[in-house]
């Protein structure tokens, strides 16, 4: 059976193949050859037509580019990645602000006896990092908005 396939395929992909005959022939033991004239001691032998094959070479575009489906798909794509890329930079911006910055902290770093040592971040602290917080709220928001429109255009 893949013999067969193979024939067929070759044959038909020969430009000369459909000007040459193709012969089936069916053999005593009931094997079947294909080949360019009918096999020896065959119990049965006929020619083969091969049609053409149903395929064709792509015709011109019609030179305008991309269907409105596909540009509306292109531009949400767009915009998933820059929403992605704004999450990126607002999760980044928010660990690279965690340490406070020496005015941000009240307190000694002493820690003698009866003393409670370390040092204690600001109300100034506190709302810097919730803003930044804020920020990476906002960015999952417009990244899930994003990914919803670019679904839609699917």
């Amino acid at each position: 059976m893949k013999r067969l396939a193979w024939m067929l395929i070759i044959s038909a992909c020969c430009t000369g193949a459909l000007a040459q005959p193709i012969y089936r022939s069916v053999m005593p033991d009931g094997r079947i050859i294909f080949g360019d004239k009918p096999a020896p001691g065959a119990r049965e032998s006929k020619e083969v037509i091969l049609r053409p094959s149903n395929t064709a070479a792509p015709g011109p575009t019609s030179g305008g580019g991309s269907t409105p489906r596909q540009q509306t798909l292109d531009n949400a794509t767009g915009n998933l990645n820059a929403a992605q890329q704004n999450l990126d930079r607002a999760r980044a911006a928010l660990e690279a602000g965690r340490t406070p910055t020496p005015d941000e902290q009240t307190g000694s770093t002493k820690s003698g006896k009866g003393g409670t040592g370390g040092m204690r971040t600001t109300d100034g602290y506190d709302a810097r990092i919730k803003g930044l917080e804020q920020d990476v709220i906002n960015a999952q928001k417009q990244l899930d908005d994003a990914q919803i429109q670019r679904n839609d255009a699917r």
